[in-house]
């Protein structure tokens, strides 16, 4: 536990040091937001890269998906390695970089208002990012404040406000450049701290082979033989792979490159992180059939209390021939703490399953490394997004709309100012659990990426693109998947399908309106001068 402290202290001060290092280079909006687009790619890699995975993968998703998919898991790691990374920077970074320097555009929306002359849909875009996107932020704080009361045994309050606090102050003070520097920083943790993992996990259970055979026999009995369909699947790896081109946040990586020339080592540099990172999270997550079993009802507190004692000791206890002993799950409890059930059987507590074994199983030093880890990857992700929503208001409503020019340092004052603000708005939500708010959790994702993707792919590369057609595409994404999600549409496969359909919609409404303005298309298509 000293040492658990120790690391996660200095880890904490290094944080902060760099936001104050980071001051010192944003002296304007630019710099702040997003470098100054002078950011080299190692550095744009691990800002790639450690935004897309945070808590949220090696918490959440790792625990949940590992057991609902069992190996078949690996399909989304090879799909968010290859599709998510490598092809996202061949096909929208060179664009990317390319377009938004040329128009001069900051952010998304932004960047919808140059490209098709419409004044309207940055409003509407800066809406989304600011609806729901926060909702995604207080998600991650929740993520990482359950991983601190579970290993650490701070009250979930404590631990909630200390790392808004830590995020506030690194962010507000350094902008871009810090969040950067951090998250090459919190890369190299990632990396070196999955690898170990996986080493001390695998060798647990008896190497590799091992562990694969185990989980092929332990999956099916667990699921009791009723597995998830291919295309459930399938849509987990489209939805948590495609789905990442059309997030702001994402995006936001390309813009800051300092040149087009960068793009392919970063490309590669993100690939590699990517294969690792993921594939120890997910490849951790489909373990759980190792260790776990299905939960047991429980009737009294007494046997409850021996219940939870024995969750204390995941995995220890072995057979004759030395193989592992797996023990009933961890459930979800009422507000009484009795067991939440469906269908008579006892719900489990996915978000507990990795960090529990995690706990019991990992010698001090490495469980210290790994909150390290799991603290690095979220505050990477919450900075992106927070630093992206307050862009919503300051730079895509505020500056434009003001008629403030680039040389004032209002927009700058005011960015920082809502970075504090929405990280307090993250804290809030989390704290309080508000049912609507749980639901803008679920979809956020689906939401922002189906009201996104198709219109941005789409304005990079056609040049017949109007905005009758990107306001039909941003409507129908969003439509759909909210109205999907309030069906009961599994939230995967809803979220796809808002991704999807606009890509048919789109280029429909475009060819049955008056074609984009030949000026503004020039100027975003034509070549760079020099």
């Amino acid at each position: 536990m000293i040492l658990i402290w120790t690391l996660v202290t200095v880890f904490i001060f290094l944080t902060i040091g760099v936001g104050v290092w980071g001051m010192k280079k944003s002296q304007t909006l630019g710099d702040f937001f997003i470098g100054g687009r002078s950011l080299g790619p190692w550095v744009s890699a691990f800002a790639y890269g450690t935004s897309y995975y945070s808590a949220v993968m090696f918490i959440g998703f790792a625990g949940q998906l590992g057991w609902g998919f069992g190996l078949d898991v690996l399909w989304i790691s090879a799909g968010n390695t290859f599709l998510g990374c490598l092809l996202a920077w061949f096909v929208l970074g060179y664009r990317t970089r390319r377009m938004t320097q040329k128009l001069g555009v900051m952010t998304m929306p932004e960047f919808f208002d140059r490209r098709l002359d419409a004044p309207m849909l940055k409003i509407f875009a800066a809406i989304i990012i600011f609806i729901f996107l926060l909702p995604y932020s207080a998600a991650a704080f929740t993520g990482l404040a359950y991983l601190f009361k579970i290993t650490l045994g701070i009250d979930f309050v404590y631990a909630l406000l200390g790392m808004c606090l830590v995020t506030a102050i690194y962010l507000i003070l350094g902008g871009y450049h810090a969040i950067t520097l951090n998250d090459f920083i919190q890369g190299m943790v990632m990396l070196v701290g999955s690898i170990i993992m996986f080493i001390i996990l695998t060798g647990k259970v008896g190497g590799i082979t091992e562990a694969v055979t185990t989980i092929q026999t332990n999956y099916p009995i667990h699921l009791d033989h009723k597995l998830p369909p291919w295309y459930i699947i399938a849509g987990a790896t489209f939805m948590t792979s495609f789905g990442v081109w059309g997030l702001p946040q994402m995006v936001q990586k390309f813009y800051a490159i300092k040149d087009e020339k960068q793009i392919l080592r970063a490309a590669l540099v993100t690939t590699i992180f990517s294969f690792i990172v993921v594939f120890v999270g997910y490849f951790n997550g489909s373990m759980m059939h190792i260790f776990y079993e299905k939960p047991a009802l429980v009737s009294t507190p007494e046997e409850a209390a021996n219940y939870e004692l024995a969750l204390q000791n995941t995995g220890n206890v072995r057979d004759e021939n030395g193989k592992i002993i797996p023990i009933p799950a961890p459930f979800m409890t009422n507000e009484d703490g009795s067991q939440k059930l469906k269908n008579g059987q006892p719900i489990i507590a996915y978000d507990e399953l990795v960090p529990r074994l995690l706990k019991a199983q990992l010698p001090a030093a490495l469980m210290a490394v790994i909150v390290v880890l799991v603290l690095s990857a979220t505050m990477s992700t919450l900075s992106s997004l927070i630093l992206v929503a307050s862009s919503a208001i300051a730079i895509d409503l505020y500056k434009e709309h003001a008629h403030v020019d680039d040389s004032s340092h209002k927009p700058l004052y005011l960015i920082r100012f809502l970075n504090g603000l929405f990280i307090l708005i993250s804290a809030l939500l989390a704290l309080f659990k508000f049912s609507f708010i749980v639901a803008l959790m679920s979809v956020s994702w689906g939401a922002v990426a189906g009201a996104f993707m198709a219109p941005y792919l789409y304005s990079l590369y056609w040049k017949r693109l109007n905005k009758q057609g990107v306001a039909a595409g941003m409507v129908t994404g969003l439509t759909l998947n909210l109205v999907l999600f309030a069906l009961g549409i599994n939230s995967t496969l809803a979220a796809t399908l808002a991704i999807l359909v606009p890509f048919a919609v789109i280029p429909v409404v475009t060819l049955l309106t008056p074609e984009p303005n030949p000026e503004t298309v020039k100027l975003a298509f034509e070549p760079n001068q020099d």
